[in-house]
């Protein structure tokens, strides 16, 4: 425990401020302050009697799941599971930095609250909950359903952790097709925390994506730590290849990441990362969240040729075992990390899902990546593990080697087989380790063992093989009385503080126990790029051995059909490869000239309709007409009267399609490219803002839904509201794309509704009246047609996102239009009375014709009537007509806030609807958002030079001279406009340019 103390003598402790959101600075220093004193006494109550008066032992500090021991996380405090965020609404807020007594308070007061609400949710049986709990490998679970889900059977033969030996068995009432209340076997919502820094992102997705329904609003969630000097690279190289290729081969996407924006936020953490100045490395949480295409039409399974689907995931292969590359290893900045994420088995199951999704020659394609790793030079033990990876190939029946398939195997005189009827292509070796051989490594302490990675060899004078794919228990085995050749395991729970040898388990194929010499070993090591300390080296000596014995030695090595304990043979989880024949369209994928990487699609419309197919003979060439209708999509016109969809998995670049007609055997192919993020391309131009339709809802695909009454209110118009400046300074902290942004640009265009949005907040803040009338407008526009009038209620904290929401009424102006003159002149006269005008282009007013909508439907309380025609085209509403309102009639009216039905817009109440906005942020996992922030903001704060002699604000040199800011002298401008026009976020900087620096506890 004093060790955890000892970690951060002088650094400041800055976890507290990731519970708070926009308000992270002033929740810092108590922040810190609370994290040492529970760290000191155990308790967060602060007063010294209270402290004296507990006598009552923490249990957190003396039990784990081994028993009493120490083994928590240093980072653990109990208030960073509330939203701290709602300091801001403490009478103090304005005034100073709150307490850790306050602190305290809002996490009780926050406990308090969800208990009643739990309460009042479940009281007198109005609604059923079932809660199910599962304790062990998380992996091991996921993998667990999913046997379950295909076999029907509740011993599910996966073993619950690395070190347990009972199969996991599911609850036979809940796991039942008899039972009322059957378990779900597949999700809505799959949350994995921060497991895939732990775990590997490749082994999540194998993992949770067979167990996540079949529908676009299904969302998996990962979080993961970002270093912010390579946030932008880090994503894609934890993807093992492009984001593009991954989400098509298994069939889920980074909403937020091909969206290019994300209205959640870390930018708490970001700006915590650029104060660091402790020489830790700068880090961040980043969200992921991963889901379907938002189309109902997704074609069947992807097809591809098989050499260029070989080359893919031969690529894919080389970047999962990346640290065992020859250049990796001998280069100078090449550092040992403890995680290692992949073994041959993770390759095997990546693959076996991938054949689900993707159609092709699999045997061809087998063949081919089996080829180009036994040829490949640039893994330093790759051969050492082909045989592994074969084995895993046959147990997941992704294919069957053919050496695993010699048929002169029984010809081999082997002493191991002696007395075997049958032997299969696989089988299971099992090594027990006498306890004896594991005291050096007891003897270490536990920093200097760290997490060492196991794996099993198998080494003679003709080859060395190296087998990851391990399992390990304490305890003894004993043949079984029905099959001599499965062994009944007898776990010793004690483990570590017993005395029982080590059981390890491994599968290899059955040949390569035929070619034995009689010096053939079988060793236990430690994986060499995992070891934490030299000291490793002292105990174990250069191979870093465990164990070895040789493989005849029955004492210690036995070769069995199956691992102990495993009722049945080895898991195999196959996937289907049905033939597209019966489809009416089709989706192949197109690679680059090396094949690594898919960059583009091409959809094949088959005219199947006897009617259709006459009108398409027919049909001249020019009458057929190919467009992108949406980010998934292409219209194909055939003449006049007839239209069809092609849809895509994943967001299509239509800009420049090409188009193959074939009027003998009636189809029609659509090549495209992939919209790529943070690039030149239309992409999502079309509908930045996609809505899916399920069970008769919309529901907005990447903006996330809200519900306003359980928001708190939050006053942004005191002049020292500061933390709204920091909080909205991000929101331009874009990169800009290589070779400059094209004038109609699709980032131009949510980079400027990004800025309309700031600039409402800002001007709320500012004249101390959050409850504004803004009007949008293109200030070239001759006519009402477009025009938005926005009724600003209140602003509110999304806690839960860690940014701020407005409560707004929206009203088309040319809903108006309907009332008398009389009428319609006094309304617009009153609130034309404090009006705020922003102007802007005409294609972002059509932009947010088509967002008003999404803004209404993420804070939707009313329903929509059955013959909404809204949601019957799944609000697919024409942006180009603004005559026509963006809005359905049905929420007009409905559930409007009583500021504004008792305000002095109130007549306007039967014209508006209730929307929901807030900022849009850049997506840090794929810009460099921390080095933008830093660019503008670490300047002032620490008084140094910028790198480059540009406006702070354009990025632009000076005209002829760049001018400095007379406050502070740091900030410089290359006109007034832009020193004006920064002055909203300057003005904190400029006055905070001398505060503390801020260090970092990570």
């Amino acid at each position: 425990m004093q060790t955890v103390r000892d970690m951060f003598p002088d650094s400041c402790i800055y976890t507290a401020g990731r519970s708070a959101g926009p308000v992270w600075l002033s929740v810092l220093q108590p922040g810190e302050e609370q994290y040492r004193r529970y760290w000191r006494t155990g308790v967060t109550f602060d007063d010294a009697a209270q402290v004296s008066a507990a006598t009552f032992v923490n249990p957190t500090f003396a039990y784990d799941s081994s028993g009493e021991d120490f083994n928590v996380h240093y980072g653990t405090d109990p208030i960073l599971a509330f939203h701290l965020g709602m300091a801001a609404k403490l009478p103090c807020s304005t005034k100073r930095n709150p307490s850790v007594s306050e602190l305290v308070g809002i996490a009780k007061e926050q406990f308090k609250e969800w208990c009643l609400a739990f309460r009042e949710r479940f009281k007198g049986g109005q609604a059923n909950l079932v809660i199910r709990l599962w304790v062990g490998d998380a992996l091991a679970f996921s993998k667990a359903l999913r046997i379950f889900s295909e076999t029907d059977s509740t011993n599910t033969g996966v073993y619950p952790s690395a070190w347990e030996v009972t199969p996991i068995i599911l609850d036979g009432q809940d796991y039942s097709k008899t039972t009322q209340n059957e378990a779900p076997l597949r999700f809505d919502i799959i949350d994995t925390s921060n497991l895939m820094d732990h775990l590997g992102l490749l082994n999540i997705l194998v993992a949770t994506v067979p167990l996540l329904q079949d529908h676009p609003a299904a969302t998996l969630y990962t979080n993961s730590l970002l270093n912010f000097e390579e946030a932008g690279g880090r994503f894609a190289n934890r993807a093992c290849t492009d984001i593009a290729t991954l989400s098509l081969l298994l069939g889920i996407i980074p909403a937020s990441y091909v969206s290019g924006f994300s209205t959640r936020t870390n930018i708490h953490e970001v700006c915590m990362s650029v104060g660091n100045t402790s020489g830790i490395v700068r880090s961040y949480q980043e969200l992921v969240l991963w889901k379907g295409a938002p189309t109902d039409n997704i074609p069947g399974p992807l097809q591809i040729a098989a050499k260029p689907l070989g080359n893919i995931l031969f690529n894919i292969y080389l970047r999962m075992f990346k640290d065992d590359a020859i250049s990796h290893l001998s280069s100078a900045t090449t550092t040992f990390q403890g995680f290692v994420h992949y073994h041959r088995s993770s390759f095997a199951a990546f693959l076996a899902l991938v054949k689900q999704r993707v159609n092709g020659d699999w045997t061809h394609v087998m063949d081919y990546v089996m080829s180009l790793i036994e040829r490949d030079k640039t893994l330093l033990t790759g051969l050492n593990n082909v045989q592994d990876l074969y084995c895993q190939f046959h147990i997941h029946e992704v294919c069957t080697a053919s050496a695993m398939l010699v048929p002169s195997l029984g010809n081999h005189p082997s002493r191991v087989f002696d007395g075997w009827d049958d032997i299969p292509p696989a089988v299971c070796i099992v090594l027990q380790v006498p306890r004896k051989y594991l005291e050096g490594l007891e003897s270490l302490r536990a920093n200097d063992i760290g997490t060492p990675i196991l794996q099993c060899e198998i080494e003679s004078q003709l080859h060395q093989n190296i087998f990851s794919a391990i399992h390990f228990f304490f305890g003894t085995t004993t043949p079984s009385t029905s099959d001599p050749r499965h062994l009944i395991p007898n776990e010793d729970t004690t483990r570590w503080r017993g005395s029982s040898p080590l059981i390890v388990s491994f599968y290899v194929p059955s040949w390569l126990l035929t070619v034995q010499t009689p010096r053939t070993k079988v060793r236990l090591r430690i994986h060499p790029r995992s070891i934490a300390s030299p000291m490793i080296y002292s105990v174990l000596g250069p191979l870093l051995c465990i164990f070895s014995a040789d493989l005849l030695d029955k004492t210690h090595v036995q070769v069995v059909r199956r691992r102990p304990g495993d009722p049945r043979e080895p898991v195999k989880l196959q996937g289907s490869n049905n033939a597209p024949e019966s489809h009416t369209q089709l989706v192949s994928m197109l690679t680059d000239k090396d094949s690594k990487k898919v960059n583009g699609l091409t959809g094949k419309l088959n005219i199947k309709h006897p009617t259709l197919q006459a009108t398409f003979r027919a049909c001249p060439l020019s009458d057929i007409k190919v467009e992108q209708s949406s980010p998934f999509s292409m219209l194909v016109s055939i003449g006049q009267a007839h239209q069809e969809i092609v849809s895509f998995p994943y967001p299509i670049d239509g800009s420049n399609p090409k188009t193959r007609i074939a009027r003998k055997s009636l189809y029609i192919e659509v090549d495209v490219g992939l919209y790529q993020p943070n690039s030149h391309q239309e992409g999502l131009t079309a509908n930045p803002f996609p809505v899916v339709q399920r069970n008769s809802n919309l529901i907005p695909w990447n903006i996330h839904r809200v519900n306003l009454e359980k928001l708190p209110e939050v006053d942004i118009t005191h002049p020292k509201c500061q933390w709204l400046a920091h909080h909205l300074l991000v929101t331009l902290s874009y990169d800009e794309p290589s070779g400059g942004a094209p004038p109609a640009g699709r980032r131009d265009l949510i980079q400027d509704i990004s800025r309309t949005i700031r600039d409402i907040f800002i001007s709320a803040g500012k004249d101390g009246n959050p409850r504004q009338a803004i009007i949008m407008r293109d200030p070239k526009g001759n006519s009402v047609p477009g025009e938005i009038l926005m009724f600003l209620n209140c602003v509110r904290l999304d806690l839960p996102s860690h940014t701020i929401i407005a409560d707004a009424c929206a009203v088309p102006l040319d809903l108006l239009s309907d009332l008398s003159s009389k009428t319609f002149s006094k309304c617009l006269h009153k609130t034309q009375n404090g009006m705020v005008e922003i102007q802007m282009s005409s294609r972002e007013i059509r932009a947010w014709w088509q967002l008003l909508p999404i803004l209404a439907e993420r804070c939707r309380t009313w329903s929509h009537a059955n013959n909404c025609k809204f949601r019957s085209a799944g609000m697919s509403n024409n942006d180009s007509d603004l005559n026509i309102s963006p809005l359905c009639q049905c929420g007009r009216g409905k559930s409007l806030p009583p500021s504004f039905l008792k305000g002095e817009y109130k007549n306007l109440a039967p014209f508006a609807t209730r929307v929901a906005f807030g900022p849009l942020f850049p997506v840090t996992c794929l810009e460099s958002v921390a080095n933008n922030l830093l660019t503008r903001l670490d300047a002032i704060m620490r008084g140094e030079s910028k790198a480059s002699e540009v406006c702070d604000l354009c990025g632009k040199a000076g005209q002829p001279r760049l001018m400095r800011c007379s406050a502070c002298g740091r900030a410089k401008y290359c006109s007034k406009e832009c020193q004006k026009e920064d002055w909203k976020i300057h003005r904190v900087g400029c006055k905070t340019s001398n505060k503390a620096q801020i260090h970092s506890s990570k």
